[in-house]
């Protein structure tokens, strides 16, 4: 197996956002910790930007904008743990773009290291240089832990100088449009020559910091401590070719997961451990993870690189043996970067079912996330006279509502009014993980009291909120995924009406709730009284899920909304060739006096965001159910519709678009082989490209990668794990000859090889599925190989 694909490597010098974009890329983590992959000797500048986060650590900040308050919830950039300040001949050493000559960047999924290698020349003499090599890694098992390792040699004699430093004077700069937001996050509580204790500045959060270093072919030692620093500072008789070897072991904790007194743990944890254990830790937790959790891909092996580096970055976005502690989910970046300001977004609804299908433990963390904050969500929909549980656009550390009341266009640098809190259905996207997990896992634990009273009282706001209209009911107001559109032109309110993906997936919810129904163990009626989930209540259901109202023409167009069809055609070929990149054309169009509302443009084709989470079929047979035709050939129909109007101003978007050319060409039509696989490529190197021109420094797209891999296990593996019974119905791309991963349902785990003409599969225990339509009984570790017509 070629050793290349386990590797992320960068052997070229760049600055600014590119270099932003490889650091989040080059991020660790481990659940609890993110830490960016900036090089151990810079500060933050243009070019460089050291972050470390830790989950669920979020604070407040109030700026002074348009004449009122701005009120922002920030994931906390912790302190700097790794700067290595270097002097050579008592002169700083200047480590930038320029200075550095050769530069070797090693990410390595199988180990979970990062390694770099660089060359910094000194002055104008060429022969004077320092090569600077370093290790870093964050320990997946004590993950409290993490620990570098840095080496600094010289090219020729000369007096050398080494500040190993926690730097403490640190604010959130990651995102360029933020930085005109106060942005000082925490204040230094205490130093040690042991470690700092900081305290973030409104939410009161403590974190612990406990720190070693060692130095080998060093003169001497000191720890020095500043106001805003601790320093181990180190003297040193530098020697040519001679490396001198810093190693820095560290324990984070918060007052939020560590209860006690958090200084003599984080002190226990690393009295504890050392650099060598912790990349042992590391070592032993990838080799094990990799075992059961490989996407292998024989045929394309750019392919087989990102799909390893998504698997990678979801498995340190959350982890097994922190997050079932931890009070946290995964926001859109991860802990790789303060895009969103780290906030949880629906973005959820992309990672759950990778979760649940592959590490079930951190499933279930990440919706406890959201049913502890079910309290929260409740008075949300209180404050806009809404009943039951109206869930935030975007949360963080208490579940209120973060979205803002403006935001920036990019394009003309000004402030426009942000409607993006209207996306209630960001509720069904939570509603959807629950079922995903309950699907996958055949466990109803997590509903049990207050994950069925938080479903309830989900439903509760939908069946609230839709309204009597003639001989159906709509549902007005709300936001849909595609974000391009806000409000119905010359309207007086914000929102839309009858949001095709809203009102489809307000039904499939309603169907969920009917069916907890049956199941005696959840004592649906007892949770249904304590919450006032009324008779009446109970009725609008029943009726709603015959009865909501959808758009759909006489050609088979589901209208993205009702009226969206009425809206304006846009020269998609004119803004292309006046502005080149217009995949945010609602910011163009924003910045030329012009709405996108009055156009038929979408970011994300959301109609068809349905057939991503639910299938076509199932999809098909819930618009059946609220007494709609829809002809043969709607997939097609209404795919070619909306591919015309979108722009793809969303990662998300292009995955979709690839789960459904390749359930086309399932259904027989050969042409749609090719589109799914471009689709595909364009979105699994979404932030390896940087396709949306700088984004990714602002942190990883968990969205994409999650989608990305459900394209590759659930459209072209073809299994299927949502629906009652394991069904594998594969079409794999012509550029692969092979196929193998692993799936855990119901307990079970299956490992699943496909090739073009076979599919091999073992159980570890017996087991009944469905391949290709046919029922097949396997025993357990027996190998079942089918042959199929590829």
């Amino acid at each position: 197996m070629t050793e290349k694909n386990w590797l992320l490597t960068y052997d070229d010098v760049v600055g600014g956002v590119k270099n932003y974009g490889r650091e989040s890329l080059l991020s660790l983590g481990n659940g609890f910790l993110g830490w960016r992959g900036a090089l151990v000797t810079n500060r933050y500048d243009d070019d460089f930007y050291p972050g470390l986060y830790s989950a669920g650590v979020f604070n407040q900040t109030s700026t002074a904008v348009a004449d009122r308050q701005v009120i922002n919830e920030d994931l906390v950039n912790l302190p700097n743990v790794q700067l290595m300040k270097v002097t050579v001949n008592e002169q700083p050493l200047v480590v930038n773009p320029n200075t550095i000559k050769s530069l070797h960047r090693t990410l390595n999924f199988k180990t979970g290291e990062l390694k770099d290698a660089y060359r910094v020349q000194i002055d104008d003499d060429t022969t004077h240089f320092v090569d600077i090599e370093s290790i870093k890694v964050i320990d997946p098992i004590q993950w409290h832990c993490l620990a570098l390792e840095c080496k600094i040699t010289p090219s020729y004699d000369v007096p050398l100088t080494v500040d190993a430093i926690i730097d403490g004077c640190i604010e959130n700069n990651n995102v360029a449009r933020y930085r005109e937001f106060e942005s000082k996050e925490f204040k230094i509580a205490s130093i040690t020559d042991s470690g700092m204790t900081i305290k973030t500045l409104s939410s009161d959060v403590v974190v612990a910091i406990a720190t070693h270093s060692t130095g080998q072919n060093t003169v001497s030692k000191q720890t020095m401590i500043t106001d805003t620093s601790l320093q181990d500072h180190y003297e040193i008789n530098g020697q040519a070719g001679q490396p001198v070897t810093i190693q820095r072991v560290m324990a984070i904790a918060s007052s939020l997961e560590t209860s006690g007194d958090i200084h003599k743990f984080v002190h226990n944890e690393m009295t504890q451990t050392n650099f060598e254990k912790i990349q042992k830790n590391s070592y032993q937790y990838w080799q094990e993870l990799w075992r059961t959790k490989d996407i292998e891909i024989v045929g394309d092996d750019a392919m087989q690189k990102l799909v390893r580096m998504n698997v990678f970055h979801l498995n340190q976005m959350a982890n097994l043996h922190a997050n079932p502690y931890l009070d946290a989910s995964v926001g859109s970046r991860g802990l790789t970067g303060e895009g969103y300001r780290g906030h949880i977004f629906w973005d959820e609804l992309f990672a759950l079912p990778y979760y649940s299908a592959n590490e079930p433990t951190s499933a279930k963390a990440l919706l406890q996330y959201r049913i502890h904050r079910l309290s929260a969500a409740e008075k949300n929909a209180i404050s806009e006279d809404e009943v039951g549980a109206m869930y935030p656009w975007q949360s963080g550390m208490y579940g209120d509502e973060q979205s803002q009341l403006i935001h920036l266009n990019t394009v003309d640098n000004t402030w426009i009014p942000d409607n993006s809190r209207l996306q209630r259905h960001v509720s069904l996207a939570i509603a959807y993980d629950m079922w995903v997990y309950q699907q996958m896992t055949g466990k109803t634990d997590v509903l049990a009291d207050d994950g069925l009273k938080m479903l309830i009282q989900i439903a509760r706001f939908w069946i609230n909120k839709a309204q009597k209209d003639g001989d159906r009911y709509s549902i007005k107001g709300v936001m849909d995924p595609n974000e391009f559109h806000e409000e119905v032109p010359g309207s007086v309110t914000g929102g839309l009406p009858n949001n095709a993906y809203t009102n489809v997936m307000v039904v499939w919810l309603l169907n969920y709730i009917h069916h907890l129904k049956q199941i005696q163990p959840l004592d649906f009626d007892r949770v249904a009284e304590s919450i006032g989930y009324t008779h009446e209540e109970q009725q609008k259901a029943q009726a709603l899920r015959y009865h909501l109202k959808l758009s759909i023409s006489a050609s088979g167009i589901v209208e993205q909304y009702q009226g969206f069809s009425q809206l304006k055609p846009l020269d998609f070929q004119a803004y292309e060739d006046k502005y080149g990149d217009i995949h945010r054309i609602d910011r163009i169009l924003k910045a030329e006096g012009k709405t996108p509302d009055e156009y038929q443009v979408i970011k994300q084709a959301d109609f068809l965001m349905l057939i991503y989470n639910l299938g076509a079929q199932q999809t098909h047979d819930l618009i059946v159910q609220l007494g709609y035709e829809l002809a043969d050939d709607w997939l097609s129909q209404n795919t070619s519709y909306y591919l015309e109007r979108t722009t793809h101003g969303s990662t998300t978007s292009r995955p979709v678009f690839a789960g459904i050319y390749v359930e086309l060409a399932r259904q027989g039509n050969a042409d749609f082989e090719s589109k799914a696989y471009d689709y595909l490529t364009d979105a699994i190197g979404s932030d390896y490209y940087d396709i949306q021109g700088g984004t990714t420094a602002e942190g990883v797209h968990m969205g994409v990668m999650g989608q990305t891999l459900s394209v590759i296990q659930n459209d072209y593996a073809g299994v299927d794990i949502l629906h009652g019974q394991f069904q594998i119905n594969p079409r794999l791309p012509q550029q692969w000859t092979k196929l193998k991963f692993m799936q855990q349902y119901h307990g079970t785990r299956l490992t699943i090889e496909i090739t073009a003409n076979t599919i091999t599969v073992v159980s570890d225990q017996d087991m009944t599925l469905l391949i290709c339509g046919e029922q097949v009984n396997l025993l357990a570790n027996q190998e079942k190989k089918v042959a199929y017509n590829g």
